[in-house]
């Protein structure tokens, strides 16, 4: 396992990048980096934080995202989800301890083992080669300009029509 310290996440050390920001900047764990352990809505939060509090396990909590907008339209209290961090020497306990409380289930925390090996005789798949820099800054340009052209083409067939109605109504069409 390898850890970016940008991201505080555990990567594969099959890769030489990060999953999530694309940094090369992997190292191996110390025991005090904080770990992404999961990211939990508030009833889970609450429910992880009084588990850990009596356990003695350190963790951070930070806020992920901007939580519920309807749930603020109905009047009730801003919920949003909640990022655990826990030191990696903790990252087993805390595991253990979630599905002790019924949070993650024992497959959740395995995932490794219940992947499936490859039959025999079968080529394993090839996983997909990350792209460079270049190539994903000209999709991002492509993708903009075809968001462009979209918006230009409702907004076109909406004022097209506004005006057929418009026409209809003022000639009598009644």
């Amino acid at each position: 396992m390898l850890y970016c310290p940008k991201c505080q996440l555990l990567i594969d050390s099959d890769t030489d990048r990060c999953a999530a920001c694309g940094s090369k900047k992997l190292r191996e764990p110390g025991p005090d980096d904080p770990v992404l352990l999961l990211t939990a809505d508030e009833t889970k939060a609450i429910m992880i934080r009084s588990a850990f509090q009596e356990n003695g396990i350190v963790f951070i909590e930070q806020d992920s995202g901007f939580g519920a907008p309807p749930s603020m339209l109905l009047g009730k209290p801003f919920y949003g989800n909640r990022n655990i961090f826990v030191a990696f020497r903790d990252l087993n306990t805390a595991k253990e301890l979630l599905n002790g409380i019924g949070i993650a289930d024992a497959e959740d925390a395995k995932l490794e083992s219940s992947t499936p090996a490859p039959e025999e005789g079968s080529e394993p798949e090839e996983e997909p080669e990350p792209m460079s820099s270049r190539k994903r800054f000209f999709w991002r340009i492509v993708s903009a300009m075809m968001f462009i052209l979209v918006v230009w083409g409702v907004v076109a067939a909406a004022d097209f029509l506004a005006n057929a109605l418009k026409a209809f109504f003022t000639k009598g069409g009644f």
